[in-house]
């Protein structure tokens, strides 16, 4: 024991003796060596305390016990690990591997102005998700992201692998969102109301397939084939299966001046279920009512999904506008049409712009920080959207409506959301000639 104790002191004296004589800077292959001597006992903690102290006064960048203390090895890479916005990322300094946690978090609370059946005031959790996301061995990523508010696997939304070794193509497989419709591949937690327009009635949502893209500047092009969602149980029938495709186009694509064109289709089979549904809310969720409805839809074989993309972003102004036309093809009788559209504008008052990424927006990112002494981003905007359910004896209604609304972004983290929703007019379905209106507000944690 005298011996070890004897060697200790030695090792500890010929490292002060270094210091001193090499006048080390933080960051050197010394300061690797103490906090390594440290892990492994070598050295107690008032030694190594004692000896970082030493380090600080004889260097120009003083630092922080074991902050540049990495395990590497020829057979491990060193980790990072890094706190951004909340979340909290882990990668290899080789960047062969890395590991993002993240989610959000809405809470939602509205009151129903109804024309004549009850609506319901209330409030709601509306999203609560977590994710983690990275990637493996350089070219393959995967994401897993669950909600809460769902149950079993209706709680499960993307859960896929990606293959990004192939030259500006990504190959998708797993639980994916389909390539269809602007304000849907714009994640909820950055569109610009607190739900999406009317139009969403046609969304495709998630299905379990395959998909290729490329993405670049100006354009990008998406492809996939698919089967059933995540939570369809089929009791030994066949599941139903579809297609579908996105082309965007951005002439202009600057930091704050965008013209995005985008066109995109949609196929799918019914397989033995035979039968398809179109239904909406007057763009709110906590109510349940669908304002226009078609019900089930028999002897459906197939649907086919057309649609036409517009955005424009200058400066704090930004438009955006939808068309979808949907045909449903029946089995023995005649086809039916539907489609819908919509249109809105929002400005930020305190001159950020909405921000534009490959195909889709992104996230708002305030010039001015609550808490850094600013007051954060402020927008307002408005919307008109129509959808048409009725054709031939299917009487699912015919509605539109116009929407305003206020954000707050005191951080990129944050928002807050007021939405004014008034159904201008609803024909036919089980709310027609009805008239309602809502407020509805949103407080939204994404990290």
């Amino acid at each position: 024991m005298a011996n070890k104790t004897i060697m200790k002191k030695t090792v500890l004296t010929g490292i002060i003796c270094t210091i001193f004589a090499a006048q080390v800077q933080a960051g050197s292959e010394l300061l690797t060596l103490i906090n390594m001597l440290h892990e492994n006992g070598t050295i107690d903690d008032a030694q190594y305390g004692r000896l970082m102290d030493e380090i600080n006064a004889n260097s120009k960048k003083p630092v922080k016990q074991k902050e540049t203390l990495q395990m590497q090895n020829d057979k491990e890479p060193a980790i990072e690990l890094k706190i951004d916005k909340g979340g909290i990322q882990v990668k290899s300094s080789d960047n062969e591997f890395s590991a993002k946690i993240g989610g959000r978090v809405q809470f939602d609370s509205a009151w129903y102005n109804e024309d004549g059946a009850e609506m319901g005031n209330g409030t709601e959790i509306r999203r609560a998700r977590l994710y983690i996301q990275g990637h493996m061995f350089h070219d393959w990523g995967y994401k897993l992201q669950y909600d809460f508010t769902g149950a079993g696997k209706a709680g499960i939304k993307d859960a896929f692998i990606t293959y990004n070794g192939f030259n500006h193509i990504q190959l998708k497989a797993g639980n994916i969102k389909d390539p269809f419709m602007l304000q849907e591949q714009t994640s909820s937690k950055f569109i610009t109301f607190t739900e999406r327009s009317l139009l969403d009635t046609f969304a495709s949502g998630r299905h379990i397939g395959i998909m290729a893209s490329t993405k670049h500047k100006h354009w990008t092009v998406s492809a996939g084939f698919f089967g059933d969602s995540v939570s369809t149980t089929t009791a030994g029938k066949d599941e139903g299966w579809g297609t579908s495709g996105r082309l965007t186009y951005a002439p202009i694509n600057q930091k704050t001046r965008v013209v995005h064109l985008g066109i995109a289709g949609d196929y799918r089979e019914t397989g033995d279920a035979g039968t398809v549904s179109f239904k909406q809310q007057a763009e709110t969720h906590i109510s349940g009512a669908n304002i226009v409805d078609t019900g089930i839809i028999a002897f459906a074989d197939n649907t086919l999904k057309l649609g036409a993309e517009l955005a424009i972003v200058e400066g704090a102004f930004s438009l955006q506008s939808e068309y979808i036309w949907t045909t449903v093809e029946r089995n023995g009788n005649s086809g039916l049409d539907f489609d819908g559209w919509y249109v809105e504008a929002a400005y930020f008052l305190t001159g950020e712009s909405r921000n534009y990424n490959k195909g889709k927006f992104a996230g708002i990112s305030p010039d001015s920080v609550v808490g850094r002494g600013g007051f954060g981003a402020w927008q307002l905007a408005v919307r008109y959207s129509t959808v048409d359910l009725n054709d031939h004896e299917i009487e699912g209604g015919w509605a539109n409506s116009v929407t305003v609304g206020i954000n707050w972004f005191p951080t990129s983290t944050l928002r807050f959301s007021g939405n004014y929703v008034n159904v201008l007019d609803v024909d036919g379905g089980a709310y027609h000639g009805e008239e309602p209106s809502l407020f509805q507000v949103r407080g939204q944690w994404a990290f």
